[in-house]
């Protein structure tokens, strides 16, 4: 670009024009956005726009809310696996470049002392901002996993947890945003209540967990369930009687929010049409990137010590016939649920969106495009490709298109 596009961090206002306005409310055109001190001020009818704003154009493009991705574990070469704030910058400008606007960083299963230095650097991370996505918190995607259903964790690294880990994990004053854990494993029952209990969001996964294990951890606070029929229980035969297992109990939920892996590769079409129709309205699309992501075929990377491989636009653990995360941004997914699978685009953006705002709670703030909300958006060409991406009234990333 010749001249960079303004922030709109100051009182001055910047106003977005010419673009047409989609969310999970729906698409309009004639509509321009006005910014200020980092928010959305307005949403109104572009013919009534005053002329003493600073005024960006954006014809032909689509502006929607900043992509929010609750399952991110690196990209672009980098993982929030290193004890490295450098590495952590590079995940989150990949994604910047990818209409996300604000994620978690997920870990995979660790021993104590790995995790421990893992969660101190990704503290110095969170209070890092300005290189990219923001860094909502860390989602620990383990170690409080079965380990019939570890996939590309490491066993040696899964534990049941205690009273004092959850004591530990709560004083680091909020970092920790979001837990997945095997509702059977011993001692979940009563973590799963100290940390709902203190605001961070549990979640159901790689887990062989069946009704009653499901209920107790609900009971407790359990609101979430971590990427459907990937390292999660399904139905069994005991004598003549057919037992659900995790995934159909999930479906089943009248309350649980439930993640996708809308890839391409992980879920075929059939099973995501599946959980759209079961589990309405609640159905969050994540990325699970991994550091192979935006990586060409044959490159290595590492889920903590699982050694693995980009293989035919796909991660896989290197010997083995198993998936390890994805290589596909989630403005891959959003396409993919768009455009594959024909959803509305309101629905696909909801998806990316509102409804993963809604799961940490923040929907007063993030996941729309109306006066109040913070100024997080991505902007799209006509193929829905990122050209831009505001992150808090802040460019974070910007092509020549836009």
């Amino acid at each position: 670009m010749t001249t960079p596009m303004p922030d709109a961090l100051s009182a001055e206002q910047v106003v977005l024009t010419g673009a047409r306005l989609a969310s999970a409310e729906g698409v309009a055109d004639g509509l321009s956005l006005v910014l200020r001190h980092g928010e959305i001020e307005t949403v109104v009818p572009t013919a009534e726009l005053t002329s003493n704003a600073r005024v960006i154009r954006l014809d032909g493009c689509t502006v929607v809310p900043g992509l929010i991705d609750l399952h991110v574990h690196g990209g672009g070469g980098s993982s929030f696996d290193e004890p490295d704030p450098e590495a952590h910058r590079e995940v989150l400008r990949f994604h910047a470049r990818h209409g996300v606007t604000a994620m978690q960083a997920s870990l995979v299963s660790a021993k104590p002392g790995d995790l421990e230095r893992r969660l101190d650097a990704l503290a110095v991370s969170r209070q890092t901002a300005g290189f990219g996505a923001a860094l909502l918190g860390v989602h620990l995607e383990g170690p409080y996993l079965a380990f019939e259903q570890c996939g590309a964790h490491d066993p040696a690294a899964l534990r049941s947890p205690t009273p004092s880990e959850a004591q530990a994990l709560l004083a680091r004053g909020g970092l920790v945003t979001m837990v997945t854990v095997a509702p059977e494993v011993d001692g979940v029952a009563e973590f799963v209540r100290q940390l709902t209990t203190a605001g961070v969001v549990i979640a159901a996964g790689h887990s062989s967990a069946g009704a009653a294990d499901l209920a107790v951890a609900v009971s407790n606070g359990l609101t979430h369930l971590t990427h459907l029929w990937s390292c999660q229980s399904t139905l069994v035969r005991r004598g003549p009687h057919r037992v659900p297992g995790l995934l159909e109990e999930s479906l089943a939920s009248d309350t649980l929010t439930a993640e996708i892996i809308a890839d391409g590769h992980h879920l075929p079409a059939t099973l995501i049409e599946i959980a759209r129709r079961c589990l309405p309205g609640r159905i969050v699309a994540v990325s699970d990137a991994t550091a192979g992501a935006g990586m060409p075929d044959g490159y290595h990377y590492r889920l903590g010590v699982v050694e693995c491989e980009v293989i035919g636009g796909v991660g896989k653990v290197i010997g083995e016939d198993a998936f390890a995360g994805s290589v596909t941004p989630l403005s891959g997914m959003l396409l993919h649920l768009h455009r594959e699978l024909g959803w509305p685009l309101p629905e696909a953006i909801a998806a990316t969106s509102l409804r993963p705002a809604q799961v940490l709670r923040l929907a007063g703030r993030k996941g729309r495009l109306a006066p109040g909300y913070d100024a997080d958006l991505a902007v799209l060409d006509a193929e829905l490709s990122v050209v831009a991406t505001m992150a808090g009234g802040r460019w974070i990333y910007s092509t020549d298109a836009a």
